[in-house]
C-alpha cells in the first residue's frame, strides 16, 4: 500500500469516527427523563437533582463533542474534500 493511500485510509476512518461522534443523538429514554425531571425541577428529591444534574452534565459534554466534530469534519473537507464527501 502506497503512503498517500495509507494517508487516505487513515483519514477517511477519522472522518468515519468523527461523523458518528458528529450524528450522535441523546437515546431518547435519557432525553425524556432529563425533560420530565426538569419540569418538576422545584419538587425534586435531592437523589433526583443530582440525577437531573448528572443528566444535564452528560448532555453537555456530548454536545461540546458533537461540536467539535463538526468543526473538525469542516477542517478536514478543504484539504480532504474527495476522501470526506464519498464516506458520509
Amino acid at each position: 500500500m502506497e503512503s498517500s493511500d495509507a494517508s487516505e485510509l487513515t483519514i477517511a476512518s477519522s472522518a468515519d469516527a468523527l461523523r458518528r461522534v458528529a450524528n450522535y443523538v441523546l437515546p431518547a429514554t435519557l432525553d425524556r427523563r432529563m425533560l420530565e425531571l426538569g419540569e418538576r425541577k422545584d419538587t425534586l428529591s435531592q437523589a433526583e437533582r443530582d440525577e437531573l444534574l448528572s443528566l444535564v452534565e452528560f448532555a453537555q459534554d456530548h454536545l461540546i463533542e458533537k461540536i467539535e466534530a463538526e468543526v473538525t469534519l469542516r477542517e478536514l473537507d478543504a484539504p480532504c474534500p474527495i476522501v470526506i464527501d464519498n464516506r458520509e
